[in-house]
């Protein structure tokens, strides 16, 4: 005979689910538009506008799972060909540990 859920037996259970798949709740992805400021095998420098002026523009890992796009291709680092002054949008990974992760450099197409 099944007995049906007290109040209490769904808060637990939310409670568990919740503790269970947290990690998801503790990451997010940002958006960041700006220009190309310099790109290095391992990063990329990009200007937003909204830096203060004392300060540089940030820095964005680029690593073997960033995906990168030109247009709507899907292109490597070297075929990308991205140059200074060059739009771009970056897709970041900002998980719980604080650790930064691009996953995606869009780029105009050519």
């Amino acid at each position: 005979m099944m007995r049906e859920p007290t109040p209490r037996r769904l808060l637990i259970t939310v409670a568990l689910l919740v503790a269970l798949g947290g990690t998801h709740l503790f990451a997010h992805e940002l958006i960041v538009k700006g220009t190309v400021v310099t790109v290095q095998k391992s990063r990329i420098q990009v200007k937003t506008g909204e830096e203060k002026p004392e300060q540089m523009p940030a820095w964005y890992p680029i690593d073997a799972k960033t995906k990168i796009l030109r247009g709507k291709k899907s292109v490597t680092l070297s075929e990308a060909k991205i140059t200074t002054g060059e739009k771009i949008v970056v897709l970041l990974d900002h998980d719980a540990k604080n650790v930064m992760k691009t996953l995606e450099l869009r780029l105009p197409a050519r």
